[in-house]
């Protein structure tokens, strides 16, 4: 696959991923989930696949807005790593918050396009006044 074509594929995934996730749509993640999914949140809790969908269809997580910068994307023929900062305002629990994270996350190339095969955020330092 060219570069370009790829670098364009990928980015339209993981809009549609931040779509799915905001929307709550189980079934359009399930599709752009890997099976193999390893998902670390920035509480440092690790949830494979189903677990994290299941935080999203019982509402124990739900996604309320997300904010994209400084995104980069690397493809490594049939892989990629994608990083950059995510502002995510989310209600987990019942607490509304928001998540300023730097992120990094891998995706693998499949017959069916894009899917995510790991996710990792850390949260920014509040800086100092």
């Amino acid at each position: 696959m060219e570069h370009t074509t790829a670098v364009t594929q990928l980015k339209l995934a993981d809009e549609a991923r931040y779509r799915a996730m905001l929307t709550g749509d189980i079934a359009a993640l399930e599709g752009l989930l890997a099976d193999e999914l390893s998902y670390t949140h920035s509480s440092a809790l690790r949830e494979g696949k189903q677990a994290y969908l299941a935080s999203l269809a019982s509402g124990r997580v739900r996604y309320l807005d997300a904010c994209l910068s400084d995104v980069e994307q690397n493809i490594y023929d049939d892989m990629a790593v994608m990083q950059g900062k995510a502002v995510i305002e989310a209600v987990v629990d019942g607490a509304e918050r928001t998540l300023d994270n730097r992120f990094l996350s891998v995706w693998k190339h499949t017959s069916g396009g894009w899917q995510m095969v790991a996710w990792a955020s850390t949260p920014v330092p509040a800086r100092k006044s």
